[in-house]
């Protein structure tokens, strides 16, 4: 990409439909199997020389913990159901969330604040030691009329196959129309950008 140009492309995501269907596969896979073995498991318990306080006990808590999980996959399922953004795109404006035709969420170029540490970096890679390192900025969040911190995420219910292009352009944009906000050489060594 040519940063002298005026024109700034926009790049879309890409739907991965078999890491999806196998993600979806597996945690169907999961479910399914934690549900049975909590249900073979209450069988063996029943069935046993257990005293009967032992096995009530037993069969109350193996309920109450096939609640939960049903529960939350239901509640996951409502949630994904919900979610209809059909892609994400990042432009001259930043980054955007849509369902159809329609944005949904966006984090926007002109949002993004520096940090409120001004001894630190504006964007920086968040040092999760369970997690996937994120890229994360400050923005202006007008709904609460407050500045958030808040990691670059994609919120679509499906995998995306270009996500680190699309991060990469996103940082691409911050470094040309916002070049007042200081970026962590380690995002730039994540996504290399070493070279601009």
């Amino acid at each position: 990409m040519d940063f002298q140009n005026n024109d700034f492309s926009k790049t879309e995501s890409l739907e991965s439909k078999k890491t999806t269907f196998i993600v979806k596969f597996l945690g169907s896979l999961i479910f399914a199997g934690t549900v049975l073995g909590i249900i073979n498991l209450e069988i063996i318990i029943i069935e046993s020389k257990l005293s009967v306080e032992f096995k009530i006990c037993s069969t109350v808590l193996s309920v109450i913990l096939l609640s939960f999980l049903v529960y939350f996959v239901v509640k996951d399922m409502i949630i994904h159901q919900k979610n209809k953004i059909t892609k994400v795109i990042v432009d001259q404006n930043g980054l955007h969330h849509y369902k159809d035709e329609i944005v949904i969420e966006s984090l926007t170029f002109e949002s993004l604040c520096p940090t409120p540490d001004l001894k630190n970096y504006d964007i920086v890679l968040s040092a999760g030691e369970d997690a996937a390192h994120d890229i994360c900025v400050y923005y202006f969040d007008n709904s609460r009329n407050v500045i958030m911190y808040k990691a670059i995420t994609f919120n679509t219910p499906f995998s995306i196959r270009n996500a680190k292009e699309l991060k990469r352009h996103f940082i691409k944009g911050v470094l040309k129309f916002r070049s007042d906000l200081k970026v962590s050489p380690k995002v730039l060594d994540l996504l290399n950008l070493n070279d601009l």
